[in-house]
């Protein structure tokens, strides 16, 4: 069963969490920050997810954003003001009911997608739950709908989603591309991610020259933007709830642990027959019918009423 949830804002304790740029923080600030844009669901194979409310066709590393070169890799910088989360942590998955969900986790990355190339050009695939880029040695590949793809020239445009293509718009197109092995290593759990193509690479391709975008940690989610040649983001470590509420056991709110399927029994979708079936209203319409769940302010389970509701399904 997928239930809607929505759980009581607390945003008291986000004041102790984002005291810092790299004061930790728990699930309960994805869920503060993100509910005015989309809706939480119970989603039964992964847990806790989240959809964004956007108009139109939503693709992750496609819609209304850019690829911005850095020391730490190419690094998707978003233009929505929501981006900062689920385009650098967790993983992405599509569903042909509800659309693309986002499942959230704990590290950081420039992007979570594996990169290739094949022919004239460059391609990126969101990464699904349950999988990261060292299982490429493993056969692992996105299925065919997950790809975006542009030619290389174009890589670097600040306005790059009118030039991306589908590679279900070309003939054999996920089938022959070859994947970049090029990876670096997150700053906590040991997690690896792709770096992307060689900067010197993509030089060949395109005109103007590469200037490497500066990484400035920011404290305030509102800063974090693309700005000249800096890269502003926000990325505090993301802790366990039980571990934040012994080291602030005074706090009049506890942060909630957002419910997580259990790694040993949910696998990711790996279905290249995978197309999307419906429109985006009407995916945007089954999430609408789904029922809400509420819970008291503070008191985690409670279903009796009390507690602030949030999000779109008010």
């Amino acid at each position: 069963m997928v239930v809607a949830i929505i759980l009581a804002g607390c945003t008291g304790s986000n004041k102790v969490y984002q005291s810092g740029a790299n004061a930790p923080v728990t699930y309960q600030t994805f869920y503060d920050n993100l509910s005015p844009y989309g809706t939480w669901i119970d989603y039964r194979e992964y847990g806790h997810v989240w959809t964004p409310n956007v108009d139109g066709d939503f693709r992750p590393y496609d819609t209304n954003g850019h690829w911005v070169y850095s020391d730490e890799g190419w690094a998707w910088a978003s233009d929505y003001s929501w981006g900062w989360a689920p385009f650098h942590y967790g993983r992405w998955l599509y569903d042909d009911m509800y659309g693309w969900l986002w499942v959230p986790d704990y590290n950081w990355s420039p992007a979570w997608v594996t990169w290739g190339y094949v022919d004239d050009y460059y391609c990126w695939a969101p990464l699904m739950p349950g999988t990261d880029v060292s299982q490429q040695f493993g056969g692992w590949r996105p299925p065919l709908f997950y790809w975006n793809g542009c030619r290389r020239d174009h890589i670097y445009d600040r306005n790059l989603s009118p030039v991306i293509e589908r590679p279900e718009q070309v003939a054999n197109f996920a089938s022959r591309i070859t994947v970049i092995n090029n990876f670096n290593s997150t700053p906590r759990r040991n997690a690896y991610y792709s770096k992307g193509p060689e900067v010197q690479e993509v030089q060949k391709y395109v005109q103007p020259r590469i200037e490497p975008a500066t990484i400035k940690d920011v404290h305030d989610i509102k800063e974090a933007r693309h700005n000249g040649n800096d890269l502003n983001v926000y990325r505090p470590p993301v802790q366990d709830p039980k571990l934040t509420v012994r080291q602030h056991p005074k706090l009049v709110v506890q942060p909630r642990e957002f419910r997580k399927a259990d790694a040993a029994t949910s696998k990711p979708f790996i279905r290249e027959e995978q197309r999307p079936v419906l429109q985006r209203n009407d995916q945007r319409a089954n999430v609408n019918k789904l029922p809400v769940i509420h819970q008291d302010n503070g008191n985690p389970g409670n279903n009796n009423g009390g507690g602030r509701r949030r999000g779109r399904n008010q």
